[in-house]
């Protein structure tokens, strides 16, 4: 009678070792796929209005030409001080970005600063343009 219970208690000390064993390694694996599913785009896609295009050619511009050595997933922080130094000055100098580094809060502020740079020098155009008629 001992020996007919000692396999059924290897087969269960055996399913509970792969239990504890396959658990971990399957929330990881979850894990893992919910991450692939969800991506964090680093860079910025799509791009509307005249402002942002303006912003974004002169990202793309800084890429090719102040920022052409470094790697373009960890080219963030020449870029952002390329396309405006007064915005960089304001949002980032003080704690710049580290090489990979995507700070969202950061780059949402930075984005509406040199929104704000761009229209302020629209309307200043604007203006100019409208005394010299006058």
């Amino acid at each position: 009678h001992e020996h007919s219970s000692r396999p059924r208690r290897h087969a269960r000390m055996q399913l509970y070792v792969a239990f504890r064993l396959r658990l971990p390694m399957a929330l990881v694996a979850l894990t893992l796929l919910a991450q692939l599913s969800f991506p964090v785009e680093a860079k910025g896609g799509h791009h509307s209005g005249s402002a942002n295009k303006v912003h974004y050619r002169r990202e793309k511009e800084c890429g090719r030409t102040d920022c052409k050595g470094f790697h373009p997933d960890e080219n963030e922080d020449c870029v952002n001080r390329c396309v405006s130094t007064a915005c960089y000055e304001e949002i980032f100098a003080s704690e710049p970005l580290e090489p990979g580094e995507i700070d969202r809060s950061r780059s949402y502020r930075f984005n509406s600063c040199v929104r704000k740079e761009q229209e302020d020098e629209t309307r200043r155009k604007a203006e100019e343009k409208k005394a010299r008629k006058s």
